[in-house]
């Protein structure tokens, strides 16, 4: 149900002229001796009586007043706040957030700025205009003006426009409490309801009552920056332990990122030969070439001459040959792009090396060969790649021989789980 289907000939107040007061049409005579008038437009009223329709007020004559019902509201708000000297207002406090040096660590700080509940207030005035004398000509009419613990209150119902913000700001800097209740949806009831629903909204709960400013701001912003001042001298001591422990993780965390600067490579070259992939890759300090995956005896062969050659030396940790060229060390891993390729696409596949540009990750696809399997768990047979490929590079070990120490090593390692392998 909207405003408008109450018609404009049903106002649930009317201004009585006798008493200068908003009353129902209970407290008044029926009919044209109510001596009511509209407080929207100034024409005479008359209070309907009847038997069927709630009792209400209506003009008495024709009238072009589309807001009666609303100015009534708005009005009988204002005087039911002045009459009875209370409101119920809704909590306020000021917080702010606090950190230490670098953030290590955090904490919101709080301080009241209005208890919430039903205050008393003194010297309530509806429609006082506030003047300022070192403003001539700037001033603002309030709903109700009065005084909130001693500061100056202005009370805004909202019934149809809100309080503009510039009004708002020029009060809060003359040192007012701003507050704003909403009663816009009240017209929307039925007659009989209107107003306890008033007296409920008024002075029963802050739910559609909001602080637009309140002069003990100040005073809190000032009691902030004594917590603040007292909170971060207690937690001194814990923020020098934080700051030292941060800049300790940042030092190790630098110190990490320059070492994978260092080895981690930048330039890469993978080919594959059959069951496994001969890569050779490159970073700032060192080029390396390793063979991963299950490398034929000819592949190991090759691929350790070529190190030996070129002066390599097998990193058991990295399981890969490493070269250390210095300030040669981008030219000397194209050298050994172009050898490689050579050697194993020239050697075992008998087909000629297509010069290629040095790229990040390349790859050269090369036919595959079957490939005798010792496992036939793929995870055995990854870890008896690689123990086959140390016993060989790193200790010497002839191809054949490396292969059969390595199966009993990972058959016996195995043996205790329950996982066999099989020739």
């Amino acid at each position: 149900m909207s405003k408008e289907s109450n018609g404009k000939h049903v106002i649930p107040f009317g201004w009585h002229v006798p008493t200068q007061r908003m009353v129902t049409a209970r407290e008044v005579a029926n009919g044209r001796g109510c001596d009511c008038v509209c407080i929207a437009c100034g024409t005479r009223l008359q209070a309907r009586q009847g038997e069927i329709r709630i009792w209400h007020f209506a003009h008495d004559s024709e009238t072009q007043c589309q807001v009666a019902a609303e100015a009534a509201i708005h009005y009988m708000a204002k005087q039911l706040i002045a009459e009875r000297g209370s409101i119920y207002l809704p909590h306020r406090e000021k917080s702010k957030e606090i950190h230490g040096k670098r953030r290590v660590w955090s904490e919101t700080i709080c301080t009241d700025v209005q208890q919430p509940g039903l205050h008393p207030l003194e010297d309530c005035q509806v429609e006082k205009t506030i003047t300022i004398p070192a403003e001539p000509g700037t001033t603002f009419r309030p709903d109700v003006l009065a005084t909130l613990n001693g500061l100056p209150l202005a009370i805004e119902v909202l019934n149809t426009h809100a309080v503009e913000p510039e009004k708002a700001a020029w009060l809060e800097v003359q040192g007012y409490s701003v507050l704003e209740i909403d009663v816009n949806d009240i017209g929307l009831l039925p007659q009989d309801q209107i107003l306890s629903a008033l007296e409920v909204r008024l002075f029963d709960t802050a739910d559609y009552t909001s602080w637009l400013c309140h002069a003990a701001d100040r005073e809190a912003i000032r009691a902030l920056q004594e917590i603040e001042a007292d909170v971060r001298a207690r937690r001194l001591a814990e923020e020098t332990i934080l700051l030292a422990q941060l800049e300790a993780a940042e030092a190790a965390q630098k110190r990490r990122e320059e070492f994978l600067r260092r080895v981690r490579d930048i330039d890469a070259l993978k080919i594959p030969v059959g069951g496994c992939t001969v890569r050779i890759g490159r970073n700032f300090e060192r080029v390396s070439l390793k063979v991963h995956g299950y490398a034929s005896d000819e592949v190991f062969a090759a691929t350790k001459s070529l190190a030996r050659e070129h002066g390599g030396r097998f990193n058991p940790k990295a399981r890969c040959w490493e070269f250390f060229r210095d300030a040669e060390t981008e030219n000397f891993f194209d050298q050994l792009c172009e050898r490689v390729q050579q050697r194993l696409v020239g050697s075992f596949w008998g087909s000629k090396p297509t010069p290629l540009a040095v790229a990040k990750e390349r790859t050269i696809p090369l036919p595959e060969r079957p490939l005798p399997v010792f496992f036939q768990d793929p995870v055995l047979q990854e870890a008896f790649d690689e123990r086959a490929g140390i016993l060989e590079f790193d200790a010497g070990y002839e191809r054949h021989a490396a292969e059969q120490i390595a199966f009993a090593e990972i058959q016996a390692s195995t043996a205790v789980t329950g996982m066999t392998g099989s020739l």
